[in-house]
């Protein structure tokens, strides 16, 4: 019996205990950079709803998300640009990474972030007791007028929890339904809105413990995906002369196409300046054509609009 309670209890204690991230708290969520890719794959399961995962790109250039298969293989699924948004449908235990697309620079391709779909982890962080103000209002059943965005919370606290959506100045239960709280290492599915804050506090004493809220995940411009410009001046200075030489090229190459082709309507115009005093003074003459070979090509209106026939 001792040996089966250790089995039980010591992973709650274990994750009870482990560090909160800050956002736990605050409910903010802080973008960080990645150090190195990680070495997690994706193993979809099917027990819980489909996730929304949205991408929101904070960085000065492209992103491009990347679906990370059970093999490690990187599928794309489109680019974020500059300030943009971007929602997957995703399952939970997919891996998501999101890549800098910068292309000629040496940032091309660095790893800007990698997210794995999860449940929430309720745990008990030791937040400061923000005090509870109940909505009193009976439990919302539906209809939503708004598309829905599943999440699903699991309590690694070790006692039992209520959780309640703050509406900004009070909180609302949601699971009403779980009679003595969300019991520990159970799991708690609630079709939400994304935007939305909930707050776990101890079922028997209100005593908040966390709070999480349904964020997208935030790609920022890390120092190891920004080098270039910012910190090596004489490389931005060589691209930047590379840059300008390829357009001075272009122009030049545009610049000489057209005074081809304005050389050669002059010597059309000319040709056919000499076919028609030649047809004047020879109107009758089989030849008149054969001394304007382009005359079929171009003519030119009573109006004096230049039509062409090619």
């Amino acid at each position: 019996i001792i040996v089966m309670w250790w089995f039980i209890f010591f992973p709650v204690l274990d994750a009870s205990t482990a560090a909160c991230p800050e956002e736990a708290c605050s409910g903010t969520l802080q973008p960080t950079c990645p150090t190195a890719v990680s070495a997690a794959r994706s193993d979809p399961t099917l027990v819980y709803s489909p996730h929304n995962l949205y991408w929101r790109n904070e960085a000065p250039h492209p992103a491009e998300v990347m679906y990370v298969t059970k093999e490690g293989n990187e599928i794309s699924h489109g680019l974020v640009s500059p300030g943009g948004r971007r929602g997957v449908s995703s399952l939970y235990n997919d891996v998501w990474r999101a890549r800098a697309v910068r292309p000629g620079h040496p940032a091309d391709g660095k790893l800007m972030a990698e997210h794995t779909v999860s449940a929430v982890q309720l745990k008990d962080c030791e937040c400061p007791d923000i005090e509870f103000v109940d909505c009193s209002k009976p439990p919302f059943t539906g209809p939503r007028w708004t598309a829905p965005d599943p999440v699903v919370f699991h309590n690694r606290v070790g006692r039992p929890v209520d959780l309640f959506w703050w509406n900004g100045t009070c909180e609302e239960l949601v699971s009403w339904d779980e009679i003595g709280g969300i019991q520990p290492l159970a799991t708690k599915s609630v079709e939400s809105t994304h935007g939305h804050t909930f707050r776990a506090r101890s079922a028997f004493s209100r005593k908040m413990l966390m709070q999480h809220t349904l964020n997208d995940v935030v790609l920022r411009e890390c120092e190891d995906s920004s080098r270039g410009q910012e910190t090596d001046p004489l490389n931005a200075l060589r691209m930047a002369t590379s840059s300008l030489e390829e357009e001075h090229e272009a122009l030049r190459e545009q610049l000489a196409s057209q005074l081809s082709v304005l050389l050669i309507k002059i010597r059309n115009a000319a040709g056919n300046a000499t076919a028609n005093v030649v047809s004047n003074s020879q109107p009758n003459s089989i030849f008149a054509d054969s001394l304007a070979p382009l005359r079929s090509l171009t003519s030119v209106e009573p109006s004096g609009f230049l039509h062409s026939w090619y």
